[in-house]
């Protein structure tokens, strides 16, 4: 690496220099991360996943690394040291999903991701007149049979794990009305001269995603036989490589089963208080009989997160930038199979405008109206302060943002790896917002160990899933039966977990070391208000709690 050798500052900016453009280089590799992170430049075009084109990232990547490795440490800052630990972790998780989970030879899903999701996020980000996204759409329209042409060219179908192609057949089957008829119907509103263009291109590519779902469904579901496991090993590396914790698989299920427990424990306490003659699970059952109704949905969600926004301004719990925004939609169709609730999209690290998006998914009204009853339920009118202050304010909008605000790119990147802070931020503000008084009715207390129960689940399943030989109906049953899941629900949260290996332990193991790391800045602060230490932890972005430590001077 070429650096200036002259004085620590300039060897930092040539460092910092030089990840920007590393940055760009991943980017214009793959433009449909571009368009997310909020870098336009690339927002015609879809990635090239051609074999070749793959192996070329995949040699870019070593490249990067290994000269990000040669840099002498000792001439940078504090700063700007573990901005290049936590760029060097990024660049490792991305080599590894080529080179050890092989996603291109076993995730069918990951192309549709491109294909559809490229298109769907110039529609759902509001960052240029609808004109100007719906004629980069078109280039992604155009573009969208040669990637699945690509996706058929890498698979390896008795490499798939039968899971995985599940997912994909149902987003593959869901996702053609988006070409055929959603994009042609905005253009004609707001782009007439492209509606024309769009149709023709559209149906193409239906066609072309009506093939890829017969070739899922004929050619690849009845051989496939992959393992999603990644195994002991591949777990305990991600454990460390990724989330920069000292426990492993062992010690993390000991502490989920610990959890689980207490939690339960807990449970029957404030059940006993509510009615001493029902049982947790049944006083859940009955609360969830009130719902708004399933044209209210989105209406009861914007109220909710005005009022946690209001409460978080009025009881200086944290600042809230100035300009963040918050949109409140029905999820995407084709996002459906996966997100069968609701979900939180955040605003891009490079965009102007800091608009997150919280989706929720409609219920069908050609679902069984029992069925349909069972979905709303999931949106029990006690349960939405806790879903709106997790996802929100203080949660994860909040959090994001700040994230966004830092101004060196290769921090802001820590969104796309540090989920035990990220996840772990959003779970430790249900408790405080408990402890705050916001959630007073016992019943939302109630709720809140009843989803600490689930998060508790997940660290057991997590490690389940893949280092102990648990199968996926075993692992829907265990939420079902355990922890109080409806089963379309756990089905999904299953499929996810089998394709984000220690991802769902970060809900719970961050909320814990969120909680020690509070405590641990008090006692360095004793003076500190609520709003300074808060502020202080969201004033460091996105970071594993290891290297948030030592920004906060506590290692």
């Amino acid at each position: 690496m070429s650096l200036h050798p002259a004085q620590d500052l300039d060897y930092e900016e040539a460092l910092y220099r030089r990840m920007d453009a590393m940055l760009s280089e991943l980017m214009e590799r793959n433009p449909t991360g571009a368009t997310q992170m909020g870098d336009h430049r690339w927002d015609d075009r879809l990635a090239d996943r051609s074999a070749e084109a793959l192996d070329e990232e995949y040699q870019g990547l070593q490249a990067m690394l290994a000269e990000l490795q040669d840099v002498d440490g000792d001439r940078l800052g504090l700063d700007a040291q573990i901005d290049r630990q936590l760029f060097m972790h990024l660049l490792g998780m991305f080599a590894r999903d080529y080179q050890e989970v092989k996603s291109h030879e076993r995730n069918p899903g990951g192309y549709l991701d491109e294909a559809v999701g490229g298109a769907m996020l110039l529609i759902m980000l509001e960052f240029a007149p609808l004109a100007d996204r719906l004629r980069s759409a078109l280039g992604r329209v155009r573009q969208v049979p040669r990637v699945l042409a690509q996706a058929r060219a890498n698979i390896v179908p008795e490499a798939v794990p039968p899971v995985w192609a599940e997912v994909a057949l149902e987003q593959a089957e869901g996702a053609g009305a988006l070409f055929a008829a959603l994009l042609p119907a905005m253009a004609a509103e707001a782009a007439p001269d492209l509606q024309e263009d769009l149709a023709q291109a559209g149906q193409v590519a239906a066609d072309a995603l009506a093939g890829y779902a017969a070739y899922l469904r004929d050619q690849v579901l009845p051989v496939a036989a992959g393992d999603f496991a990644v195994g002991r090993q591949g777990f305990d590396a991600r454990l460390r490589e990724e989330h920069m914790v000292d426990y492993d698989a062992d010690e993390l299920l000991a502490t989920g089963w610990e959890q689980f427990h207490q939690t339960r424990e807990q449970m029957a306490a404030v059940a006993a208080e509510i009615d001493p003659f029902l049982s947790a699970p049944e006083i859940l059952a009955a609360a969830r009989a009130d719902h708004p109704g399933a044209g209210e949905l989105l209406d009861a969600y914007r109220q909710e997160m005005a009022a946690i926004r209001q409460y978080v301004v009025d009881h200086e719990i944290a600042t809230i930038p100035e300009g963040e925004v918050l949109r409140i939609v029905e999820t995407p169709t084709y996002l459906q199979p996966i997100i069968p609730f609701a979900g939180y999209m955040p605003p891009g690290i490079l965009e102007e405008k800091q608009e997150g998006i919280f989706v929720v998914t409609p219920v069908d009204p050609a679902l069984p109206p029992e069925e349909q009853e069972e979905r709303l339920r999931r949106h029990y009118r006690a349960k939405l302060p806790l879903t709106a202050l997790h996802e929100a304010y203080p949660g994860h909008h909040l959090q994001l943002v700040w994230s966004n605000r830092r101004p060196r790119l290769a921090r802001r990147t820590g969104t796309l790896l540090a989920t035990l802070f990220i996840e772990g931020w959003a779970f430790y503000c249900e408790e405080l917002l408990e402890q705050m008084g916001y959630l007073a009715r016992p019943i939302q207390r109630l709720g809140r160990l009843s989803d600490q129960l689930w998060r508790a689940g997940r660290i057991i399943l997590d490690v389940s899933l893949h280092t102990r030989g648990m199968g996926v109906d075993e692992a829907v049953s265990f939420l079902v039966e355990q922890c109080g899941l409806q089963r379309p629900e756990a089905e999904a949260e299953v499929r996810r977990y089998t394709m984000s290996p220690t991802q769902p332990q970060s809900y719970l193991m961050g909320k814990l070391a969120i909680l020690d790391l509070v405590a641990d800045y008090r006692r360095a602060h004793p003076g500190a208000s609520l709003r300074q230490v808060h502020d202080a932890i969201l004033g460091c972005g996105s970071l594993p709690p290891r290297l948030m430590r030592r920004q906060l001077g506590l290692a």
